[in-house]
């Protein structure tokens, strides 16, 4: 058996050019560690590491995890870096693994593990695992909790259409931020409020995409402000930034963007965030007095499980799984750090 926690590093870190790894295209140091892991293994030796959760919610990890599970059971479990953390002087979301030699291979994972400082003892042995396809087509590993989710994914994923399906250049524009938003994520149809000692500025966390029609707008913020989005954003990136590919691969119904109940709810929406929104005032060395327009959307919660009751008739989501959906996460989410964090 191999165990370890190799180094984060990325290979620009390093002084040297590692040669003959089939991974060396992640870019990461620890990736190598894990392949080199894999060679030094006896056919039905056993191996696990400690490593950032990049390694089952980012594409440069396709291949290492096809080594790792290469005539292997896998066992993957996922964990947060706030409000608790792993290990005190690690400021990062963590994965590890099991891997070891069978005759019929699988997958497993957990979900994406949260906790506070008091309740950290016990974690480990709190941990559920669920069974997970092993042959994807996708790069991520699902970070499941439960066999009702495999239920929810399989829904979401049959779905034909994604936005991307959608995504033109016009002046139709979605607005977000890419940065920040621990329990939350900000879709406006206008760029929220931003100033720089006084003058109207863009913040560089904001950003945008433009859709075919202008009926569209509200309906995609719907769906991308529902918990049903949240879920899914959680179960397959690595919760760091907000990326293009993590809005534009989400899948959904074909006709959902022709519900019109799901636009006023949407405009219902937009306009409680307006009006419960603060502005939020810093002052920083390089820029000096900022004011950023800041949303409580905790405040709105009661209009988001409105959208996802809409939007589980589309996907076809039994009660139970609805359910599911509008508690998810909800103990962080609507907390006292939620509200303190915010979109921020």
């Amino acid at each position: 058996m191999i165990i370890g926690n190799p180094p984060y590093l990325e290979m620009r870190e390093i002084d040297y050019q590692p040669r003959n790894f089939k991974s060396v295209e992640s870019g990461a140091v620890h990736v190598l560690c894990i392949e080199r892991g894999l060679n030094l293994l006896k056919a039905t030796g056993g191996l696990s590491m400690i490593v950032p959760l990049a390694l089952v919610s980012t594409q440069r990890m396709q291949t290492i995890q096809n080594l790792l599970e290469n005539k292997r059971t896998v066992f993957y479990s996922n964990y947060s870096w706030r409000p608790g953390k792993l290990f005190d002087t690690v400021n990062r979301a963590l994965t590890i693994f099991i891997a070891h030699f069978t005759k019929e291979s699988k997958t497993f994972s957990t979900k994406y593990e949260k906790w506070i400082s008091e309740t950290r003892n016990g974690l480990i042995e709190r941990i559920s695992y669920v069974e997970v396809p092993h042959q994807r087509q996708l790069f991520w590993v699902p970070k499941l909790g439960s066999n009702i989710e495999q239920s929810i994914l399989n829904k979401v994923t049959k779905q034909k259409s994604t936005i991307a399906h959608f995504n033109t250049k016009s002046d139709y524009k979605v607005f977000y931020r890419t940065t920040g938003g621990l329990y939350w994520k900000v879709f406006t149809d206008f760029p929220p409020a931003f100033n720089v000692e006084g003058k109207s500025g863009h913040s560089s966390r904001e950003t945008w995409f433009s859709l075919s029609k202008k009926e569209m707008v509200k309906p995609v913020i719907a769906i991308l402000s529902s918990d049903i989005f949240w879920w899914w954003y959680t179960i397959t990136t690595n919760l760091r930034d907000l990326n293009p590919s993590d809005i534009q691969k989400f899948p959904i119904p074909e006709d959902v963007l022709n519900d019109t109940t799901l636009a006023r709810v949407a405009e219902t929406y937009l306009k409680d965030l307006q009006q419960n929104s603060t502005m939020l005032m810093r002052i920083q060395k390089q820029t000096g007095l900022t004011e950023t327009q800041s949303f409580k959307i905790q405040k709105s919660k009661p209009i988001i499980n409105e959208i996802d009751r809409i939007l589980a008739q589309h996907y076809g989501f039994t009660a139970e799984e609805l359910d599911f959906i509008i508690n998810y996460d909800i103990k962080y989410r609507m907390g006292k750090s939620s509200e303190e964090e915010g979109e921020e």
